[in-house]
């Protein structure tokens, strides 16, 4: 088997560069990269860098000839100039040939020679096998040192470029702003050219009233030294022709008496002397402050608005978004160095796409304090892309993809079975006291005889000291904000207990041992097993109680019967619940929702919904306003899908077990199907479902009592396990 003898030659690269890849006029090395320093081969076969020969072009006199700066040599500039010398190709294939011995280079170690060094990336270190007896085992990842630099060098490459690409990123952004801030500069100037050309034309307005007062007063001036003259110019044309009748007189005493007549016009006419008006006009600039004035109103007209708001750093906090449900976006802005913003006036642009790509409507409200409130309502479930920006930058984590959800489940519930502040026990009913401006909810416990005081976020404050008030028989609890009156219901006792909390006045949380004051209480000759209560919005005297499936109106001061109403005649045999509205309508319900009026007429009945009804849904909340009920999307799928969503639930059957109506007039109904299960319905004044509260995650199974608070949610009593929750329903 043969064998080749190769013989090398060591050669120093930082030698061989100077010495073949160096320019020798500018001593820069060439770069195959590099227009400046890029190699030329002339026709003396000499290799100088082009921007060498630019330079000896432009300093010498001729421009259609160059020396060779090295042979000196005569040599004529091609049609194209110094670009047009051919490239050296030796040079270039040196140049290509020393990069790629660089990259290619194995180190060894230092006393070994024929070993190649290896590279650690478990302990980050370079070591020898046979030097360093380095253990090498499945935890550790050893690979060759010339692998590893060669990773690095791609690695490095790599965040070099992609540091490289976000700098020209951040290049452009700047320059974008730049361009931004130059036109925001020309609106801005057009804009005080136009409010000060307005002013201009305020200061000609008023030039022009006072040189037109000015000839208003000279013509009347004028006029009255005009009529003056002509009085004058008359009397003496009237005294030239009378002297000149008497100068052939020759009679003494007609001469004496009209000499006498003379005497005393002459003395008449010394009035005439004096002008009825005088010459005087004059314009006064400083006679009072409103120059003054003018000048401070001119120093406080217009400003420059600046903002040093920094958009990467502003943030949102959206709030969980429900299908068909209000939802906000709350934006705090801080500046560059992370301070929380207190003024306004941000140009915000705000984007909301739904899952279809349609855009959505939405408000914007700016706080003046830095914060901004964004309301907008999502019509359909699925993903939606909301993109916020200031000054046309995305704010931090914008755009944000949000999931809107169909199930409306409650934003907090409290109580289970038990006795401790946080526990309840058969609880009956729930009302809001929105007289604060802090709204407190309280809960009638009377499986723990006691009334429970929560905040509006469902926190526990404290049981109301109404030991010897409430009993295990207490049944209805109603509340009048305009009196701060609260009323009791004992279905056992049949007295109905009117009273107040003293300190009701406090606007603070840590009401601990609030006092009640009883004013009174009646009880009804006709009661029999009064069971709930409910008070009339308009008829402020009279209390609705149901006693036996029977409607008893009585006064709240004496008891007295009012009117009775007799619901089994209208064909309902069970009352499940009942409220009132705002037109003191009486809404009672069994499986289905029937409305009488004050005088116990009946009126009209919301019946079960079926899927053509439910259809209609969609059709009818079109026409509603938009800040109550929502609109839906009218594309078919979705409607079909929504239809039999909704007709499932619907379907099942079952009974209305809680009523109420909120200050917008809306109904919500809660109702309990016969698998279990329980939803809250929510109807206009028309009768027409809007929506449905389904708490999904957390199921309703026997909502007994309904109360709506200031911020468009309802609070809902829980029978079946002892809680109490809230929902967003507007």
């Amino acid at each position: 088997m043969g064998s080749t003898l190769v013989e090398t030659i060591n050669i120093n690269a930082k030698d061989f560069t100077e010495h073949f890849l160096t320019c020798s006029t500018c001593i820069n090395q060439y770069s195959s990269d590099s227009h400046e320093h890029q190699p030329k081969l002339l026709p003396c076969s000499h290799t100088v860098c082009r921007q060498c020969l630019e330079h000896i072009v432009s300093s010498q006199p001729r421009s259609d000839a160059i020396k060779c700066p090295i042979c000196r040599e005569h040599i004529l500039l091609p049609r194209g100039g110094v670009t047009s010398f051919p490239p050296s190709f030796l040079v270039n294939q040196l140049l290509d040939l020393m990069v790629s011995q660089r990259r290619d280079v194995i180190p060894k170690c230092d006393s070994h020679t024929n070993e190649e060094l290896l590279f650690c990336e478990t302990c980050d270190k370079i070591f020898c096998q046979l030097c360093d007896q380095h253990q090498i085992s499945a935890e550790h990842t050893v690979v060759p040192f010339s692998l590893a630099i060669k990773r690095m060098n791609e690695i490095l490459s790599f965040k070099a470029s992609k540091t490289t690409s976000c700098l020209d990123h951040a290049l452009e952004l700047v320059n974008n702003e730049i361009h931004r801030l130059d036109s925001s500069m020309e609106k801005a100037a057009e804009a005080i050219d136009r409010s000060f050309n307005e002013i201009k034309s305020y200061v000609e307005n008023r030039r022009h009233n006072l040189l037109q007062s000015l000839k208003t007063t000279r013509d009347y001036k004028l006029k009255i030294l005009n009529d003056q003259l002509n009085v004058i110019l008359n009397e003496k044309s009237k005294i030239e022709i009378e002297c000149s009748a008497f100068q052939q007189a020759s009679d003494i005493h007609v001469l004496t008496q009209r000499i006498q007549e003379l005497n005393d016009r002459i003395e008449r006419m010394s009035l005439l002397g004096e002008p009825r008006e005088n010459s005087f006009m004059k314009f006064e600039f400083r006679h009072n402050h409103a120059l003054q004035d003018l000048a401070r109103s001119l120093n406080s007209v217009g400003r420059i608005r600046v903002s040093s708001t920094y958009p990467p750093l502003c943030r949102a906090k959206i709030e969980s978004p429900v299908a068909n449900l209000q939802c906000a976006i709350h934006i705090e802005t801080v500046d560059y160095n992370g301070n929380v913003r207190v003024d306004g006036g941000d140009p915000l642009t705000v984007n909301i796409w739904d899952s279809y790509g349609k855009l959505c409507e939405y408000d914007l409200y700016d706080k003046q304090s830095g914060s901004y409130t964004i309301i907008f309502r999502p019509l359909i479930s699925g993903n939606h892309k909301i993109d916020i920006r200031i000054f046309d930058r995305p704010i931090s984590g914008s755009p944000f993809i949000v999931d809107v959800t169909k199930h409306n489940n409650p934003l907090w519930s409290f109580g289970k079975r038990g006795r401790s502040e946080n526990e309840l026990s058969m609880p009956v009913s729930v009302i809001a006291d929105d007289r604060n401006e802090r709204e407190q909810v309280y809960i009638l416990d009377p499986g723990n005889s006691r009334i429970k005081c929560l905040t509006i976020d469902g926190k526990f404050i404290e049981h109301l000291a109404t030991e010897l008030l409430v009993e295990p028989t207490s049944t209805g609890l109603a509340y009048r904000s305009s009196s701060s009156t609260f009323y009791l219901l004992d279905w056992k006792s049949k007295i109905i207990t009117e009273f107040t909390i003293l300190n009701s006045n406090s606007s603070t949380t840590n009401l601990n041992n609030s006092q009640t004051h009883i004013n009174h209480q009646i009880t009804c000759s006709l009661f029999n097993e009064p069971v709930q209560i409910a008070l009339f919005e308009q008829h402020i005297n009279s209390l609705l109680v149901c006693d036996n499936n029977t409607l008893l109106i009585i006064d709240n001061r004496t008891g007295d019967l009012i009117n009775k109403i007799d619901t089994r005649s209208f064909g309902i045999k069970t009352i499940k619940a009942f409220t009132t509205n705002l037109q003191d309508e009486i809404i009672i319900s069994d499986h289905r929702i029937h409305i009488l009026s004050y005088d116990g007429k009946y009126l009209r009945q919301i019946s079960s919904i079926n899927q053509q009804q439910i259809v209609d849904v969609d059709i009818h909340i079109t026409h509603e306003p938009p800040d109550l009920i929502a609109s839906h999307h009218k594309q078919s799928s979705i409607i079909h899908q929504h239809t039999k969503s909704m007709n499932s639930q619907m379907i099942k059957g079952g009974f209305y077990t809680a009523l109420c109506v909120d200050k917008n007039g809306l109904l919500l109904a809660g109702k309990c199907e016969k698998d279990g299960n329980a939803h809250i319905e929510i109807y206009d004044n028309q009768g027409h479902l809007l929506r449905i509260i389904d708490s999904y995650n957390q199921r309703l199974r026997r909502p007994c009592s309904l109360a709506t608070t200031q911020d468009g949610c309802v609070l809902c009593v829980d029978l079946t396990t002892d809680s109490v929750r809230k929902y967003r329903y507007a």
